[in-house]
Parts: C-alpha cells; structure tokens; sequence
C-alpha cells in the first residue's frame, strides 16, 4: 500500500516515514506545491499539513480531491472545532491534531486503509438510492453522487442496518476502528454533508435526539 504525506516540516517527514515504512510505502512531499507527484491516483491514502508556507493544506486538497478517491487526512496543529469541520467539508476523511501520538496516526491510518478490503456486496436499493458497494457509488433517481471515502461508509453502515440507532462514537469506531478519541466533529460534519447530498431523496438519514443516527426504515 501506497502512502503520500505532505509537510513542510521535514522533521515531522522523517518520523512518519519512520514510524510507517514498515507497513507501507511512504513517499514524502516537502515543497507541496513544488513536488506534489501527477501519479496521485496510484496512492491509497494521503496525509497533508494544513499550515504551510504559501498557499494552505485547505487550498491543495481543493487542487487534488478531483485527482484521487484515496482517503485524505489532515495533519495540523490548528485544533479549533472550526479548523476541523472546515476541513472536512472539503473532502477530507479525517483530521488528527498535533502534536499526535504515534499509536494514534498507526491506527487511523490503518484504519482507512482497512476500509478498502472490507468484503462488499451487490447493489443495496432503498427507494430511489441506489447504493453498489464493489464500485463506492451512490446514486438517487440516477443520478451519481460524489461522496467522500468517509461519508460513503457512514451510509453503508446506516442502511446496512436501517433503523437501528448509531451514537456518534459508535459510528467513529465502526467506520475507522478507532475507539480511543473518537472526534464527534468529524461524525457531525460527514453526517451533515451526507444529508445534503441526498437530499434529492428526503430525509433518510434521521436524528435521534440525545442518542445519534439512523437511517429510517422506508425511504
């Protein structure tokens, strides 16, 4: 597995690098927008920083997210809930603050790429969504929708299970099998995003207030 991590910060580089080239081929970036690779489309995840020199890690995700469907996950010290959600409402996974813990950025990032082996089945119909996991596409009345890694998980597990309630922790360990820090933000905000896209099909994913998520039993 293929892995690109963009950081101006070489010594931030070398430790990735480090701690990852024994499960993964890690390429590393220091110049982003310099030395980004064209091949992007060969990665199956990359990890970018937010603040660096020129223009921002908001503003390269925004030139690359139509060049690779590989999950991307923000590496920053800006923490604020803002910072957090902004990012993932441009098509980030995900989002791990600095300074990070070592077990932590292992286990999101194999957490990612595990959702790519999972087994899938043929195509789920609810209503006018449509729904054909082998591919990751989502369509109503036919229409494709362009859904982040992350969003279509969360509405492969809802409808999957209609009907039956998910807490925003359980949706965070379930999609990234990661249960120590579950980051409520990220579940919110992908949750929202989703709701907007399928729009087109009403209101299926309901909110259970107090409790969390779920997809309603008839579309």
């Amino acid at each position: 597995m293929k892995l690109l991590v963009i950081d101006d910060e070489k010594d931030i580089l070398i430790l990735i690098k480090k701690v990852l080239s024994s499960d993964y081929e890690v390429t590393t970036v220091h110049r982003p927008f310099e030395e980004v690779p064209e091949n992007l489309a060969d990665f199956d995840l990359l990890i970018t920083d937010v603040m660096m020199p020129g223009e921002d890690g908001y503003s390269l995700l925004s030139s690359i997210r139509d060049k690779t469907d590989a999950p991307i996950i923000f590496l920053s010290a800006k923490a604020l809930e803002e910072d957090v959600i902004y990012g993932l409402s441009i098509g980030a996974d995900d989002y791990i603050r600095k300074p990070f813990a070592i077990a932590e950025l292992r286990a999101r990032v194999a957490a990612h790429i595990r959702r790519d082996k999972r087994d899938h089945s043929a195509c789920i119909k609810d209503g006018n969504i449509s729904i054909y996991p082998d591919s990751r596409l989502v369509q109503v009345n036919g229409k494709e929708l362009s859904l982040t890694k992350s969003e279509f998980d969360i509405a492969m597990l809802l409808v999957r299970n209609k009907g039956q309630v998910f807490s925003k922790e359980q949706i965070y360990e379930k999609i990234y099998g990661f249960d120590k820090d579950g980051d409520e933000s990220a579940v919110t905000e992908h949750i929202k995003n989703l709701r907007r896209k399928l729009s087109y099909a009403g209101s299926v994913i309901e909110t259970v207030w107090g409790i969390g998520y779920r997809w309603k039993k008839e579309a």
